[in-house]
């Protein structure tokens, strides 16, 4: 019997072993969006305070994607400051 402290033990190692040599991470589409698109200041809504944030737009015929990891722990920890890239291979089933 094998322990491993700190760590949980994966379902289907066989299945995850082929996609970490590969460096693949599989998601799920939750949701697909068209890009933000700027608006007009409207003085009325921040009740004449001036906006300080500069809201950002993306870019024209841009599409935004909800996806879901369910293998979040093979993603880097500090994933959310914007320092890595992704690279988006879509497959049928």
């Amino acid at each position: 019997m094998d322990f491993v402290v700190g760590r949980t033990v994966r379902v289907s190692q066989t299945e995850s072993s082929k996609s970490e040599q590969s460096g693949f991470i599989e998601a799920k589409i939750l949701h697909v969006r068209e890009p933000r698109r700027r608006r007009s200041p409207d003085p009325e809504a921040h009740h004449g305070k001036e906006r300080r944030a500069v809201a950002e737009t993306d870019p024209p015929g841009a599409r935004v994607l909800v996806m879901l990891v369910p293998d979040a722990y093979r993603l880097p920890e500090d994933i959310d400051q914007g320092e890595y890239r992704v690279f988006l291979r879509i497959t049928r089933r």
